[in-house]
Order: structure tokens, then C-alpha cells, then sequence
């Protein structure tokens, strides 16, 4: 109702133009024939005082006029006369803008999905990357040993827990054929550093993270779709790995695909296991979820204690060796941020290119039409055609 009652009181608003300049035309004309000019000199000369209608009209319409409105009808109206008269030319401003467009609009959204958004995990801004660091080595940084991400755990005061994890590709041959898979094998804490649970089913036991307990698998969302067909009694049902029979304790979240986008199951690796005592095997990338209000260089002061105090318990894989921490998204998408910092500059100097050149385009029209627009003024028309 708005819409209509705004065009009734348009076209009421244009017709009393008309009839006021019509009336103040008559009534100048009429003066003049009053003072002795013949009829068709005196509207001859009231013409020439009075000026164009078209421009006068303009004048009293930004009395009565809402300008917003107005100027878009008036632009959506010029653009589709354009538009008709110079389809090539429409077109061509339209491919270049949707080009510069398009990909920054494109860019711009990888920049948002992979540096803006914080990581998919809950209270993602306390998750940082541990690495042990050897400045003897000529490459320093190295994963850490299980025993040492243990004695890590224990003896710090900043984080709520450390965890770890290692990728492999297994075979997977329970079902009618081999499948290769790839495994993620996860100390215990690893579903609480990243603050999620299964979607169905549980986590790993107290048992099931030791040497000689029970061996149970988590899977993801995708493996259950597609190999078990979404059964909800997955759980308990078990997988043949390479030689090992495993039980399934649950499904993880369709979100989570954490380390590895590929990654089809979880198994606990058990930090008790002889094989993992020796200080000097490094296994583990390592995460670490901080107390609530540590800060990052709190966390890397108190972690500097406990590694030097192993240090001098064990110098002779310990002495050496001091812990870096950062945020765990820097790590992720550190090595990305360059790369789109570049593509997203390049883009932005494509749609600068493609807006130089549409104005070119235009000015070079619009120099065309001088002679025409000099004509329009002259009547009192708009610029516009």
C-alpha cells in the first residue's frame, strides 16, 4: 500500500506542476499583451524570461520529491534505456565488472574461511602447536617423544591437557575388498584438547589407552555412511586392520576431520608401551589446550621449567632441548597466509584495471554525446537519454 499510495501522490504532485506553470505562463503573457505587445511576441518573450518547463519542474520536484527513491527509479530507468541502445557496450561493462567481481568476491571468501574464522573447535583461540626445539640440529624443530608429551602433560601448570598424534595409511580388509584408509593414532586426551565427543557411541576407556588392553577404533561420519550405510548399531561391530580385529566404540561428528581431511579413523596409542620410552624416537605432533586466561608467553615460560628440569634429569637426550609454542591456526594456515595475501592483492589490482577501464569506456561515450547532452540542456532536458 505504501508503494501505490507513493505513486498516487506522484502523479497528483505532476499535474499541479503543470497547472502552476501554466498558470504563471498565461498570467506573463497576459501581462505583456496588457502593456501593448501582440499576442504572439508576448508569449514569445514570457517563454524566453520563463526558461525551459522541463528544468523548472525539476527545480520544485526536489521540493516534493524522496530523493532516494526517485534517484533509483531514475538510474534503473536510465540504465535499462542504456542498456537497449548499447547492448555491445552493456555487455562489455558488465563481463569486465562481473570479472573483477568474481574473483575478488572468490578470494575474498577462501581469506575468510581460512585466515578470518577462528579454527572449528570450541573456544578455538586457547589451542596452541608444541614442538621440541634442538638449536644444535640444522633442523631444529622435531615431534616429540611420547614419554617427553607425558612428562609435559604432568609436570605443567598452564594447560588443561597435551595431546598428540602420528598418520598412516592402513588396509582395512573386513569388507568385500581391501580398502586403504588413513588412520589417525592419538594419545589419551586428544577428544578433550579438541573439545569434542563422539556423535555417536564413546570415547576411548582408561583400558583401551594402555599397553595389552582392548583395541577400539572411532570412525568418521563419512566411513559410516558409506561402508556401514549410517547403521546406528555400528557400535560394538568391529573392522579387520591390516592383521588386527578392532572394535568400533563410536562415530565421530560429519565436522570433524582433524588432523587430515582424509582421516577415517582414531586409534589410541598406548604411551605405556615399551616401545615408547625411548626418549630419543620423536612420534608426536602435539597440541595443547591452555587454562582459561593463560597467556601464550605464561604457557612458554612454564614449559621452559618443566623441559629444563628434564634437562638436568636426563642431559643426555634432554640438555639440549627447549619447547616452542604458538597458536595452533598459525600453524595450520601460517603458510597459506602469504600465498592469499598475494592472490588477494593481485585481484584487487584486476578489478582496479576493470573499473579504469569501464570509466575509460564511458568518458570516451560520454565525449561522444557532448554535442547531444549541449542539445538536451538547451531544451531543458536532463542529460540522460
Amino acid at each position: 500500500m505504501k508503494w501505490i499510495d507513493f505513486f498516487a501522490r506522484k502523479s497528483k504532485v505532476e499535474k499541479e506542476l503543470d497547472s502552476e506553470i501554466r498558470f504563471h505562463l498565461e498570467s506573463t503573457i497576459q501581462q505583456k499583451i496588457a502593456a501593448g505587445m501582440p499576442p504572439e511576441a508576448a508569449r514569445r518573450e514570457a517563454l524566453v524570461e520563463f526558461g525551459g518547463s522541463e528544468q523548472i519542474k525539476e527545480e520544485c520536484r526536489h521540493v516534493h520529491r524522496i530523493v532516494s527513491v526517485e534517484n533509483t527509479l531514475s538510474n534503473l530507468k536510465s540504465a535499462v534505456r542504456f542498456i537497449r541502445k548499447s547492448p555491445g557496450f552493456s555487455l562489455t561493462v558488465i563481463l569486465t565488472l562481473a570479472l573483477g567481481i568474481g574473483a575478488n568476491s572468490a578470494v575474498f571468501s577462501a581469506i575468510d574461511a581460512i585466515l578470518l574464522r577462528p579454527l572449528p573447535f570450541p573456544n578455538a583461540s586457547e589451542l596452541v602447536a608444541l614442538h621440541q626445539h634442538n638449536h644444535t640440529r640444522k633442523n631444529p624443530q622435531s615431534p616429540l617423544a611420547p614419554i617427553r608429551l607425558e612428562e609435559w602433560n604432568r609436570q605443567n601448570s598452564s594447560f588443561q591437557a597435551i595431546a598428540g598424534w602420528y598418520t598412516e595409511n592402513v588396509s582395512e580388509i573386513s569388507g568385500a575388498l581391501p580398502e586403504r584408509l588413513l588412520r589417525a593414532n592419538v594419545t589419551p586426551r586428544f577428544l578433550q584438547v579438541f573439545g569434542v565427543a563422539p556423535a555417536l557411541g564413546r570415547g576411548f576407556t582408561q583400558a583401551e589407552e594402555h599397553f595389552g588392553g582392548p583395541r577400539a577404533v572411532l570412525i568418521s561420519d563419512r566411513l559410516w555412511r558409506r561402508r556401514f550405510h549410517a547403521d546406528p548399531r555400528i557400535v560394538a561391530k568391529s573392522l579387520r586392520v591390516d592383521s588386527w580385529q578392532i572394535q568400533i566404540a563410536g562415530v565421530m561428528p560429519p565436522g570433524f576431520r582433524f588432523p587430515s581431511a582424509d582421516v577415517d579413523l582414531w586409534l589410541p596409542v598406548p604411551m605405556d608401551a615399551p616401545v615408547a620410552q625411548d626418549r630419543s624416537s620423536t612420534w608426536f605432533t602435539t597440541a595443547g589446550r591452555l587454562k582459561a586466561g593463560v597467556t601464550l608467553a605464561q604457557a612458554r615460560a612454564d614449559l621452559d621449567t618443566v623441559q629444563a628440569r628434564l634437562g638436568r634429569a636426563f642431559p643426555k637426550t634432554d640438555k639440549d632441548l627447549t619447547a616452542e609454542i604458538q597458536p595452533l591456526k598459525e600453524t595450520i594456515v601460517g603458510r597459506s597466509r602469504r600465498s592469499l595475501s598475494i592472490l588477494f592483492g593481485s585481484v584487487s589490482l584486476l578489478l582496479l584495471i576493470a573499473c579504469t577501464n569501464i570509466a575509460a569506456l564511458l568518458l570516451s561515450r560520454t565525449i561522444g554525446r557532448s554535442r547531444e547532452i549541449s542539445i538536451r540542456y538547451s531544451l531543458g532536458a536532463s542529460a540522460l537519454p
